[in-house]
């Protein structure tokens, strides 16, 4: 199932509940293509991508996520960087975060296009998941996300007005 671009974002929603069904190795791959293809501070591509599709992991993996729905999932793909594997702008911004949630919103939208659920999870004890999967001290998970056939159509959310969230050429609280 391929998607025009726009539809994709347009359907791009939060699931939380899934098909027990495993996702084929050959739809994971093109998902994780695409995450790997976003762009990072000078190219340094620092992002890494663990999937957790062990359902006692997955199980412990929830409990630091500290959400009922997480320990139920068919897989989890989790977003991790070294800091010292992007930059830092003029400003004092340290872009690690940014590469990886480019990186991670890559991933979900690949996914939508694929037919597939997702949803951006970024509360989580980062200290007893980086435990249970054995990720380095010096790498910040960013991210998580669970990845399946969703059970249900996801509800439509409201956004705001595109009038009430751009400026022309200045800002104004108009």
């Amino acid at each position: 199932m391929i998607m025009e671009f726009n539809d994709v974002i347009t359907f791009r929603r939060s699931v939380r509940k899934f098909q027990p069904d495993k996702v084929p190795e050959e739809i994971l791959k093109r998902i994780l293509e695409a995450a790997r293809l976003a762009p990072t501070w000078a190219n340094k591509q620092g992002v890494r991508y663990l999937v957790v599709d062990k359902t006692d992991l997955i199980e412990e993996v929830g409990e630091g996520i500290g959400q009922n729905w997480t320990k139920k999932v068919p897989m989890l793909i989790v977003v991790f960087i070294n800091p010292k594997d992007s930059g830092i702008n003029m400003n004092g911004i340290e872009y690690y975060t940014v590469d990886a949630a480019i990186c991670l919103h890559q991933l979900i939208l690949s996914a939508v296009n694929e037919g597939l659920g997702t949803c951006w999870i970024g509360w989580f004890d980062e200290k007893k998941i980086k435990k249970t999967l054995q990720v380095p001290e010096t790498m910040r998970i960013i991210g998580i996300t669970p990845l399946g056939y969703p059970r249900y159509e996801p509800r439509e959310q409201n956004r705001l007005d595109l009038d009430e969230i751009v400026y022309r050429n200045k800002y104004s609280l108009n």
